[in-house]
């Protein structure tokens, strides 16, 4: 009878136990369906705000120059205020702001007949792999349905700005005074020397294992005399092939072209910011007259003036215009924005923790 008895406790315990993993699955469910505010007449579930506030806090990390590596600075930076309010509310609200912004643009793309085309709506599909799924499901909780979703979304927002830019009188195409303003402002061609502060190799050529203190301290003296030799006059491509140990100036003889933010007129690679700020201290055909220190070593940097004769300066000029159409197509959104209605679930809101 006892064994009875204890059997049905068992039983029972594990009925118990089963009930309540169900019930935190359905809860767990219900806490990313449920909705954070809605737009016009789209609700917008938690997993979908929070897509837009992971861009946020990533764009802010980035910005305050936080190493997203270090869980404490982390922490800290979210409980840190910004202008009176704590970061962690700053990111939500611009969130909140994201999501208002794509919802304005995705309806009146759809006043404009825009479409996505099949190839487009395929390509989406294929890269919402299960990889991508499973990464975005544990961050956001957005499952793969709720991401296609998203990404439509985005992809409507770029074809209504795209048939924006091809209308008559388009709202988002700059003057031509305006872009060749904002590539002298905000472009630079750029040549360099590099010294490299560490050994490309761990020996030297008879097996001898380097100092490496002390091959810093030797490259930081070689900077500095090529330095001085730069500023006296000296022909500074000649001194680039001389002393220069960044490989890339070879097939870049006449330089790099960066935009303020070091990207490349490519629109992919990225210089270090301590170059990008060391270029733009100067005027076109200035040399800096700093070392400029980086994780690579040291940098003797001179500014020269973009060639408007080269092949390149027709990307310098789509690279501007694209950056002034996109700013022109955010405020024109923006502008939209004050007529878009929309709720916020306040109780919702306070509940997502930014961490």
């Amino acid at each position: 009878m006892k064994t009875l008895k204890s059997v049905i406790k068992w039983v029972v315990a594990i009925a118990l136990i089963c009930a309540a993993l169900v019930f935190l699955a359905s809860i767990n469910g219900l806490k990313v369906s449920r909705t954070v505010l809605s737009v016009g007449e789209n609700n917008v579930t938690e997993a979908e705000f929070k897509y837009y506030l992971e861009n946020v806090k990533l764009e802010m990390l980035s910005d305050a120059k936080v190493d997203t590596a270090d869980e404490k600075a982390v922490k800290d930076f979210w409980k840190s205020d910004i202008d009176g309010k704590k970061a962690s509310e700053v990111a939500k609200e611009k969130a909140l702001d994201d999501v208002i912004f794509t919802e304005t643009a995705v309806a009146k793309a759809k006043e404009a007949k825009v479409s996505l085309s099949d190839t487009e709506l395929a390509n989406i599909k294929a890269y919402l792999t299960p990889e991508v799924v499973d990464g975005m499901k544990e961050s956001i909780g957005a499952d793969a349905d709720t991401l296609e979703k998203i990404m439509e979304k985005e992809a409507l927002v770029n074809a209504y700005k795209e048939h924006l830019s091809k209308a008559t009188d388009s709202p988002i195409t700059p003057a031509t005074e305006k872009i060749e303003e904002k590539v002298e402002k905000d472009y630079a061609q750029v040549k360099h020397i590099l010294v490299l502060s560490q050994p490309e190799q761990p020996t030297d050529e008879e097996g001898k294992e380097i100092d490496t203190e002390k091959y810093k301290k030797d490259a930081k003296a070689k900077a500095d005399e090529v330095l001085k030799k730069a500023l006296a006059g000296e022909d500074f491509d000649a001194l680039v092939k001389e002393y220069g140990e960044d490989p890339g100036m070879t097939n870049s003889p006449d330089g790099y072209i960066i935009d303020k933010d070091g990207y490349g007129i490519d629109g992919q690679s990225q210089m270090v910011p301590e170059f990008t700020e060391g270029t733009f201290k100067v005027a076109a055909g200035e040399i800096n007259a700093e070392l400029v220190e980086s994780s690579y070593g040291w940098h003797i940097i001179k500014r020269v003036s973009i060639d408007k004769e080269a092949e390149t300066y027709s990307t310098v000029l789509q690279s501007a215009t694209n950056a002034l159409s996109a700013d022109m197509f955010e405020e024109y959104v923006n502008g939209l924005k004050k007529d878009t209605k929309y709720t916020v679930k306040e109780n919702v809101l306070r509940s997502i923790n930014v961490k």
